[in-house]
């Protein structure tokens, strides 16, 4: 018979199990059900979108510096009523989602019964397909952890929000099992290593050192758990991070790193937390110093990373870091509401999902903070329970669209490995970042677009993840607007040519130019147990989309009109594109070779276009209608600048040299990886400043961060 449950209050003011009539139980339980169903049928017909506006993402929004106060109050006012709607809507659809409306029910207070004896069976169970679905045979799910340790804050015996909600029983379970999920990755050794050394991935390394700080801290308070020795391998991080047979009952676990770091002491859970809190003490100053992040702008992984730092500013008891967190984040919030038109971000990211925008996960989180609908969906229901909440300033620069004019952001990034061999033991499974990065992102910033990039140098040693998916383009304003950028390709079954991620391009940009070209060569070291991948010599094109206002081609330049925003494309192709062989001697006379304007083929639904030269050079050009009265002003003025393919030793092989609308001269070795020049001046990978902008100043390892909008300063002392 299955266990039902019911809440009575003893003397001890605890909860007992007691049997329920078995007939009336089920009879419950089916009328539950179908009320539920009718529930979700009605809310599904309503637009979560429409039920609280907010000014992020009105398009004809007029910044007017008195209204902030009224939508901040207004924000504040509607907060309790916009998480009670998101926790109504609650669903458990998708990867790593199916705990969330059991979550959703311990909130509203619904079905505690059946709830409590639900979570009891799932943290409680050896079903492979229960484990499946809810991700619990998986060590390193980026979801559970941080749904565990959130029950136990808001709904346990000790929680400060609504206590009792998770049953005396239901939460000796819930420990148990968050106890076997972090014992052997809360290795006290790793705290004491690099806050740049990366097990993994950036967001699953956060996960699990993250889970280890909060862990630790919940452990240590409970009698049953904080005389408990961790087992503490110091053999490395990664343990159980091992993607065979994943989800299987009896999955491999994988050997254990090769290190040696064992120091024969034993460690409780309060020796844990105090190393993991000195530990994001370091990480929060480290980045404010030097950049942030790796997986810089993702659309789905910085849903992953940001909520679990503001878990710290939530949860952490230690004063200092809750205060170095909620800094922190006031620069990751800054750096966004700069570089963002209708909450959707521009700029370079990495480890991007081509063509996404309304996706991504920052502008989920600020909608939310500006007053809009919130989400219970996996990492998004902590936001819900947050008391993070933007600073003024953060409002003023985030909305002022037209005020902030014309700029550039400019920051240092962090992704480059240590240029160092053989590995240090136990990082088989880890990145070993170099402090002293040598990227820089670059995003030229207007009312109407964002145009951005990163440059890396050359001789730069990338990881496995710093030239993942590596996104550049033109994000323009709209809703829903399209972005144009260049992109790896490949064939499909028809033989036409669709979009590939994982390519890499060397790029340079100044303001509103940017040159590319699909890197002929690059580093990369891969931690030891990882495949190589490759990245090379790949199909190349730049997807334009069909949704523009106009589109024109002329003279091998496609020219785009998008609301009061123009761009202009120039695949750069020479002679013997196809290659040279030392038979043919029929090179153009002189020292230049001839531009071919026949660069380029579109594809059949023409959303972008195929280059003919997969190593050709692609000029983006950028402009706005308060310079430009029409495309046809702009036209004119773009084919007046000069565009030139010098010639190298080898037929075939090319410098370009473009000069740009304002008079900037670019200098691109087509043939080689020699660092590119802006005004006879080589790019500088390693500037003065980490954070560059009218807006977020600091001076490169400083950890003194200037946040500034119309006399308005805010400073943060890391």
């Amino acid at each position: 018979m299955k266990r039902a449950w019911k809440r009575i209050n003893t003397r001890e003011n605890h909860y007992k199990q007691v049997p329920l009539n078995t007939i009336n139980y089920h009879e419950m339980k089916n009328t539950i059900t179908i009320v539920i169903m009718i529930l979700s049928l009605l809310a599904s017909t309503f637009k979560l979108s429409a039920q609280y506006e907010t000014p992020i993402l009105q398009k004809n929004y007029v910044y007017n510096s008195k209204d902030m106060n009224k939508y901040i109050q207004k924000a504040a006012d509607t907060k309790k009523e916009r998480i009670q709607f998101a926790f109504e809507n609650a669903t458990g659809e998708g990867l790593r989602e199916a705990f969330c409306p059991h979550f959703a029910d311990l909130y509203l207070g619904k079905n505690l019964d059946e709830t409590n004896e639900k979570l009891f069976e799932l943290f409680t169970t050896d079903d492979t397909k229960l484990q499946e679905k809810y991700r619990l045979n998986d060590p390193w799910c980026l979801a559970f952890k941080q749904i565990a340790y959130h029950m136990y804050y808001a709904f346990g015996a000790k929680s400060k929000r609504f206590p009792g909600r998770l049953y005396p029983e239901t939460e000796k379970a819930l420990l148990e099992l968050l106890w076997k999920k972090v014992k052997y990755k809360n290795d006290i050794h790793l705290a004491r290593e690099s806050t740049w050394w990366m097990v993994g991935s950036e967001n699953h390394d956060i996960v699990a050192k993250v889970s280890n700080l909060l862990s630790s801290q919940i452990f240590m308070n409970e009698k049953d758990f904080k005389d408990r020795v961790y087992p503490d391998l110091g053999t490395g991080a990664g343990e159980e991070y091992w993607f065979h047979h994943m989800y299987g009952k009896d999955r491999l676990r994988g050997p254990h790193g090769r290190a040696n770091n064992k120091d024969g002491k034993e460690y409780t859970a309060a020796d844990h937390y105090n190393e993991w809190v000195k530990y994001f003490d370091e990480f929060f100053t480290e980045r404010a110093k030097k950049g942030f992040f790796l997986e810089m702008a993702s659309f789905g992984y910085m849903a992953v990373t940001v909520s679990y730092l503001t878990d710290i500013y939530d949860l952490c008891d230690d004063k200092k870091l809750k205060q170095k967190a909620e800094d922190f984040l006031d620069v990751v919030w800054t750096d966004w509401a700069q570089e963002q038109l209708l909450g959707v971000r521009g700029g370079a990211k990495t480890r991007e999902k081509i063509g996404t925008r309304w996706a991504d996960s920052m502008y989920r989180f600020a909608r939310f903070y500006s007053g809009g609908d919130g989400s219970s969906s996996t990492h998004f229901f902590a936001q819900l329970l947050s008391d993070y909440e933007w600073k003024p300033i953060i409002w003023h620069i985030a909305l002022d669209r037209e005020g902030r004019g014309e700029f550039a952001a400019i920051s240092r990034q962090p992704g480059e490995e240590e240029g160092t061999m053989p590995r240090p033991m136990g990082t088989e499974r880890s990145m070993i970042c170099d402090t002293e990065a040598r990227f820089v992102r670059y995003s030229w910033i207007t009312p109407d677009y964002i145009m951005g990039c990163q440059m890396d140098h050359p001789l730069a040693i990338h990881s496995h993840l710093s030239i993942q998916n590596r996104w550049q383009g033109v994000t323009f304003k709209g809703e829903n607007g399209p972005r144009i950028f260049p992109s790896t390709l490949k064939t499909n079954d028809s033989g036409e040519h669709t979009l590939f991620a994982n390519g890499y391009t060397r790029c340079v940009q100044n303001e509103n130019v940017m040159i590319v070209q699909q890197s002929r060569g690059f580093t990369i070291v891969n931690p030891d147990w990882y495949p190589n991948k490759s990245r090379a010599n790949l199909d190349y094109g730049v997807y334009i989309g069909n949704k523009h206002d106009r589109i024109v081609e002329k003279e091998g330049w496609v020219f785009v009109e998008h609301g009061d925003a123009f761009l202009g494309v120039k695949p750069v192709m020479g002679e013997y594109a196809e290659g040279w062989t030392i038979l043919k001697d029929e090179a153009s006379p002189g020292n230049e070779s001839e531009v071919i304007s026949d660069s380029y083929e579109w594809d059949k639904d023409r959303n972008l276009i195929h280059l003919k030269d997969k190593y050709a050079g692609v000029i983006f050009e950028s402009s706005r209608r308060t310079h430009y009265n029409s495309l046809e002003d702009f036209i004119a003025a773009i084919l007046k600048n000069p565009v030139t393919l010098e010639k190298t030793v080898v037929p075939g092989f090319h410098v370009l040299k473009y000069e740009s609308l304002k008079g900037t001269e670019f200098y691109f070795n087509l043939a080689n990886n020699e660092i590119p020049m802006v005004n006879g001046e080589y790019i500088n990978y390693t500037p003065d400043m980490v954070f560059d902008s009218p807006y977020l100043k600091s001076k490169y390892k400083s950890g003194i961060v200037k946040i500034r909008k119309d006399g308005q300063e805010q400073v943060l002392d890391f």
